[in-house]
């Protein structure tokens, strides 16, 4: 009797970790296929597959597109594509992106459903907002199991409580106690009664997802739903609201869809490329304008230069209105001063508590590296710590520093406004909201704009640490998508400071060291082993003095 042999994973920020745990202790003779997918940046390859590959028996691949279904297998959804699982075989396609994301949780939830009912396991790990919500909802009513990791486990709990909260969910459970209770239930029998074997050539084709569709048959398809009243960030397009589950989703004609979280997020990121658009047009105005002023002076055409001044001038205010707006009345105090390589003058160097600071800067996958290296540092370590990770509005904002304060030597705090930076401390900077450093060493904490749509900002926090700390300042790039970090080491670099990054044999994501590096600023690239040895040098010796 066919047991649940359809494992179906998705995950976003903190997955990477979670998914070692979970893969680690499964069986090399698994009686399952697993099929994974984690939100990566689609710019980055991938090195998910030889990281799981590595941490347990089973071998682990990017799916390939008609390849066929077999047990003891893992697929991973290649960047850029989303992962479809049909009756016997895998679909990897460029269709619309869903929530926001190209390999999206959503589709491979929802098409193992429809292709295997209850022989499908769902299981939602460590992420941000809800992907998998909706797809999740589909593995239930189709006959399957949910299973989510226990959101006090998980170091995002986005994902994990919107799926508690929509889903009937059959298991709770910290990532440790997920393996064993995978590998019963691919014991456990199910009903025959429209199960599939995947081996069956002769069954009928699944009509294709909604991904997979061209443009005549999305046509064909009919209305979407009733119109939402507003567009796609994606494309402009007409959103419609979707009736098939009640949770509430949006999809357009051109396929992309959006959860409540999601669109809202998309929505976000829209208007502040519109208001940063905006405020480079004024600017673009101002120069134009002065330049025209120049001109006409030379030609002795004075009120000409003076009408081109003061068009300028109301440029320059409209585009300072709108900054404004965005950092909520609150630009960095480091906005100005930070032209040149002054160094400090003796009363504001008495005034800082910490002579030096280390910046850690960590995305997907950074967690082992960051404990490996903050365990390693002795507990004088006459230097200040930051660690700055990205983090959703839903996590606990202690999470990661909890998860790493059993193995510290020295002691791990949330940053609080107005706290001076003293050696020998680590301050994680708090969820959703920016850590910059005055130049009085003291913290300061702001809910201003998303900077490259993230908040905290590695670049804004290094930015402010080499205005403040000048060549006092290290700044640590460690694993993690995108390339947040890249604009704060130049400043670092430009300050005298230090930059350093992980190497690409252990990052398990390469994206954000990669970036670093291609500024051509970083002074060391390291196995992660080797860095804590490497700060203890730098912050100990003359010449970070």
């Amino acid at each position: 009797m066919l047991g649940h042999d359809i494992i179906v994973i998705g995950a976003s920020a903190g997955g990477v970790e979670a998914l070692k745990t979970l893969v680690a202790p499964l069986p090399k003779d698994l009686s399952a296929a697993i099929f994974i997918v984690v939100h990566v940046s689609p710019q980055f390859k991938s090195l998910l597959p030889d990281l799981l590959s590595r941490c347990g028996s089973l071998s682990a691949t990017h799916a390939k597109d008609g390849e066929a279904i077999e047990h003891g297998r893992i697929y991973v959804a290649p960047p850029d594509y989303h992962l479809l699982v049909k009756r016997g075989y895998i679909r990897v396609v460029q269709g619309p992106n869903e929530n926001h994301c190209r390999p999206a949780v959503d589709p491979l939830f929802r098409t193992a459903a429809k292709a295997y009912k209850s022989r499908v396991v769902g299981v939602v790990l460590s992420g941000t907002l809800d992907d998998g919500t909706a797809g999740l909802i589909d593995v239930k009513k189709l006959g399957g199991v949910a299973v989510v990791q226990n959101p006090d486990d998980a170091l995002f709990s986005g994902m994990p409580n919107s799926a508690i909260e929509h889903v009937d969910v059959d298991y709770i459970l910290p990532v440790v106690s997920i393996a064993p209770l995978l590998v019963q239930l691919t014991y456990e029998p199910i009903a025959t009664q429209g199960a599939l074997n995947m081996s069956n050539e002769g069954e009928l084709e699944m009509e294709p997802d909604i991904v997979e569709l061209d443009g005549v048959a999305l046509r064909n398809n009919g209305p979407l739903g009733i119109s939402a009243g507003f567009r796609c960030p994606d494309c402009g397009g007409s959103l419609f609201q979707l009736q098939e589950r009640n949770f509430l989703q949006f999809r357009c004609r051109v396929g992309h869809a959006f959860s409540q979280a999601s669109l809202q997020a998309a929505q976000a990121q829209v208007q502040e490329e519109a208001l940063w658009a905006a405020i480079g047009s004024l600017e673009e105005r101002a120069e134009l304008m002065f330049k025209m002023a120049t001109n006409a002076r030379s030609r002795t055409r004075i009120k000409s230069a003076k009408l081109f001044e003061a068009q300028a001038i109301e440029a320059q205010q409209r585009s300072d209105v709108i900054r404004q707006a965005l950092f909520m009345n609150q630009l960095p105090a480091t906005a100005t001063g930070t032209a040149n390589n002054e160094v400090p003058n003796n009363e504001t160097q008495q005034e800082l508590t910490a002579d030096k600071v280390v910046v850690l800067a960590v995305g997907d996958g950074g967690i082992s590296a960051l404990s490996q290296i903050l365990v390693a540092l002795p507990l004088n370590f006459p230097a200040a710590i930051i660690v700055v990770q990205h983090l959703d509005t839903q996590s606990n904002s202690s999470s990661m520093a909890s998860a790493l304060s059993g193995s510290m030597t020295l002691p791990l705090k949330l940053a609080q406004e107005g706290e001076p930076l003293r050696p020998s401390i680590i301050y994680f900077a708090p969820q959703n909201e920016h850590l910059l450093v005055t130049t009085n060493g003291t913290i300061c904490l702001s809910q201003a704009v998303f900077v490259d749509f993230a908040r905290p900002s590695a670049d804004l926090l290094l930015e402010s640490v080499a205005a403040s700390f000048k060549q006092r300042a290290i700044a640590v790039i460690l694993s993690g998508t995108g390339n947040d970090g890249a604009l704060g080491v130049q400043a670092i670099h430009q300050m005298g400071g230090k930059v350093i990054t992980s190497d690409d044999s252990t990052s398990e994501f390469f994206d954000m060291p990669d970036a670093a590096i291609s500024t051509g600023t970083v002074d060391f690239v390291l196995p992660v082993n080797e860095i804590a040895s490497r700060l203890i040098n730098l912050v100990t010796s003359e010449a970070t003095e």
